[in-house]
């Protein structure tokens, strides 16, 4: 009996080749994107390498160590305070230097409204600051600097400028404190609220206050600020200057301050016209309508005695 003895069918074995080819080249595709991701990163940590090594070359080349510091615009901060709060100082490397760590520093000094840091290769460094201008002392329980923009800005101290009008009557939640947010460090807190956002007005006390300072500092000013050594602030009745000898005073209000500057100039030429009219112990210009003079009043002790 003849039996047949079945061979595979070449049919059936193509479908595994075809797998196993599959296989291999899915295998040598992984491989070839592991190459290259190794030769990127390889590629990447040479070039990373070698602009560590420029860096590194061009900040101890003493090609660019500063040979100039030139600090603009400072005067209550001393050099010597500039480079304390910044580390910069003659022969440090420019490229060495944090630009916004040195401003940041800067401005944590009470006198500094604005700082700049500069390079300017290949071997200066400019130093360009912005200080408060102190327009007057704010009495509110302790004493601050004020300056022209309505801020306080640090506590008043007795090596601070003098000759500047004192405000008294004002309340501390009218003044408003300069903004420091991009100051480095921490500053002293000077309990006052920080600057409020542009779109809202100040207190009607301290925009009277700063009218009438801004006022006395055009030239031939009736009353210049120079002269003026307090401002009395009543809330409901507005502003009372002593810029006179013998406590004399002029009582301004609110509002109008132009006009009130007209007429007491007015009123001070005529005084120096009339001497023997000098003598005043108030002048109210609270109504620009009715001007009131009251003059100095007779000392008895001084009648008896003539």
């Amino acid at each position: 009996m003849n039996r047949r003895v079945r061979t595979p069918s070449r049919r059936a074995a193509g479908p595994r080749r075809n797998l196993g080819r599959r296989a291999k080249a899915a295998r040598l595709a992984r491989l070839v994107q592991a190459a290259k991701l190794l030769a990127g990163a390889g590629l990447v940590a040479a070039v990373s390498l070698f602009f560590v090594f420029v860096h590194d070359l061009f900040i101890q080349s003493d090609y660019f160590n500063a040979r100039e510091v030139l600090v603009e615009g400072a005067e209550r901060a001393s050099a010597r305070e500039i480079q304390a709060l910044t580390g910069i100082r003659p022969g440090v490397n420019l490229l060495a230097v944090n630009l916004s760590a040195a401003r940041r520093a800067l401005l944590s000094h009470p006198w500094v409204a604005e700082a700049q840091v500069h390079r300017e290769l290949p071997a200066r460094l400019r130093i360009t600051v912005r200080e408060h201008a102190p327009v007057a002392i704010v009495d509110v329980g302790r004493r601050f600097l004020l300056n022209a923009e309505g801020e306080v800005f640090k506590l008043w101290e007795a090596a601070d400028p003098a000759g500047l009008p004192v405000v008294s009557g004002l309340l501390a939640a009218d003044l408003r404190a300069a903004d420091r947010s991009a100051a480095a460090g921490r500053l002293p807190p000077l309990g006052i609220a920080p600057e409020p956002p542009p779109d809202r007005l100040r207190p009607r006390p301290v925009e009277a206050v700063l009218q009438v300072l801004a006022l006395g500092r055009e030239p031939d000013a009736a009353l210049p600020a120079r002269q003026i050594r307090a401002i009395r602030v009543d809330r409901e009745l507005g502003l009372t200057v002593m810029a006179f000898p013998e406590g004399a005073a002029v009582r301004l209000g609110y509002d109008d301050y132009a006009v009130k500057y007209r007429l007491l100039a007015d009123l001070m030429a005529f005084f120096k016209s009339h001497p023997p009219a000098v003598d005043f112990d108030r002048i109210d210009l609270t109504d620009v309508h009715r001007v009131i003079v009251n003059p100095v009043k007779s000392d008895p002790a001084r009648i008896g005695g003539g």
